[in-house]
């Protein structure tokens, strides 16, 4: 298995995007995804399939050797919001942990130096192993990796999710 490493944490660097999976099919991919040897599995609060990942993944009985990453909503990156969310994402997928938490997309009326201490919270907390940002602009980016929370996040690493649609 290929990964990449951002400040010791080991990502697989081919992972499972499970946008446009919902129900029973959802959980069985993910089971036999794993089964025959993805390690990155990622899902989202928006994609709403946030339980059928996890009894996925669960199936498999690999759950130590599988990253989950899931990506926490616009609509929910104020700090109480993004707490709450993130427990609500740990209750759906009923995991003890989220391995990779971003946030999925920024919002603009909501500072972001706040959602990443909430984020930063997260994980010193135990709720998310490493913490990141995804559909970022370069400047968001630049902005995100000079934050104070970056000096001991995964944020400041580069993880490339591609998406590979067939249509």
């Amino acid at each position: 298995m290929h990964v990449t490493e951002a400040k010791g944490f080991k990502i697989p660097i081919i992972g499972l995007g499970t946008w446009t999976l919902h129900g029973r099919d959802c959980a069985r991919l993910i089971e036999q995804a794993i089964r025959v040897g993805y390690r990155h599995i990622d899902t989202a609060q928006m994609y709403d399939n946030e339980c059928e990942v996890g009894e996925g993944v669960r199936a498999s009985g690999k759950r130590n050797e599988v990253m989950v990453t899931t990506k926490v909503q616009p609509t929910m990156l104020a700090p109480l919001n993004l707490e709450r969310s993130v427990k609500e994402s740990l209750a759906r997928l009923r995991l003890d942990v989220i391995d990779l938490l971003l946030i999925h997309w920024p919002n603009p009326r909501v500072p972001l130096s706040e959602t990443l201490g909430a984020m930063a919270k997260m994980r010193r907390e135990g709720y998310a192993r490493a913490i990141g940002v995804s559909n970022f602009t370069v400047a968001l980016l630049d902005e995100a990796t000079n934050s104070p929370v970056s000096r001991w996040s995964a944020i400041r690493s580069s993880v490339t999710l591609i998406s590979i649609r067939t249509r």
